[in-house]
């Protein structure tokens, strides 16, 4: 109830009517997420907004170009581990003024300022919200100004360039490094796989109305890629068959590669419904904010 509470309330904010941007133009924000373990998600909101996807009308979604969201998991051996059991924090980058909005969260009942380290934010006792800089509203269900520091004051980059660009040219993208656990994503990955897992980027896009996957799945040995892989083409089998298609394994073999220690999806195409399915995984990352 409290999650639900949170995020009626923070729906409710009346933002800022002046045009604010993003401060991130060199680097992207997200690039100082990503620690070990960490579930880093991060969405085009500009794009999701034209695409043909039926997009939740939602205030702050609305105001971004572009959401953020990392999620680190609490001392547990469950998989998958439910959202009840990680820590999220993250940003909105965008129309976000860092007098109006903050104006507006201070009358929201259940919200109290709070004041330490020369910063000012608010909480309802779940999540914290401020605006420490024009054009980024930022959020964290654990501690606020320790997503402040890592992310802002005292940022460091953790996702390399390259990477981080094949992230923000898609409509969203899942990224992980080393993980101990994970959220539901829909491949059914054995942990014995899991735990062999060095780094996965995984990112949909849409091209004409079409919409494609590709991932990129390092592990620490060739066997938990071939199984991975193994696991992967049996999915996309299994569901040729229940459709009524035509199996083409060379297709298939271009399309789900193994080299070396790594597993590649090189732009599988999926249905609209499959990418709703997706995406209504990686908005519940953002902690219920959109």
């Amino acid at each position: 109830m409290r999650r639900e509470l949170a995020v009626i309330a923070l729906l409710s904010v009346i933002l800022s009517s002046c045009v604010h941007h993003s401060p991130f133009v060199k680097e992207y924000y997200f690039q100082a997420m990503g620690d070990d373990g960490e579930l880093v998600m991060t969405m085009d909101a500009t794009s999701l907004k034209e695409s043909t996807l039926s997009i939740p009308e939602n205030a702050i979604l609305d105001k971004s170009d572009r959401i953020s969201v990392a999620m680190s998991p609490e001392e547990s051996t469950l998989y998958p581990l439910p959202l009840s059991e990680w820590t999220i924090y993250g940003a909105a980058e965008g129309n976000f003024g860092t007098i109006l909005v903050p104006a507006a969260i201070s009358h929201i009942d259940g919200f109290e300022v709070l004041r330490s380290e020369g910063s000012r934010y608010y909480s309802n006792g779940f999540v914290s919200v401020g605006v420490p800089e024009t054009g980024i509203l930022l959020f964290s269900t654990g501690d606020y100004l320790e997503a402040k520091r890592k992310t802002l004051d005292e940022r460091s980059i953790l996702i390399p360039f390259e990477m981080a660009d094949a992230m923000a040219d898609n409509l969203f993208s899942i990224y992980v490094s080393k993980p101990e656990t994970m959220i539901d994503l829909g491949f059914e990955i054995p942990y014995a796989v899991l735990s062999g897992m060095e780094y996965a980027l995984i990112t949909i896009d849409e091209k004409s109305g079409d919409f494609f996957l590709s991932a990129t799945v390092a592990f620490s040995s060739e066997r938990n890629a071939q199984t991975f892989t193994t696991i992967m083409r049996n999915m996309v089998v299994q569901k040729i068959r229940r459709e009524g298609g035509k199996l083409d394994f060379k297709a298939l073999s271009n399309l789900i590669v193994q080299n070396g220690s790594l597993s590649l999806i090189n732009g599988m195409e999926i249905t609209e419904s499959e990418v709703d399915s997706y995406l209504e995984r990686a908005l519940s990352l953002s902690g219920g904010l959109v």
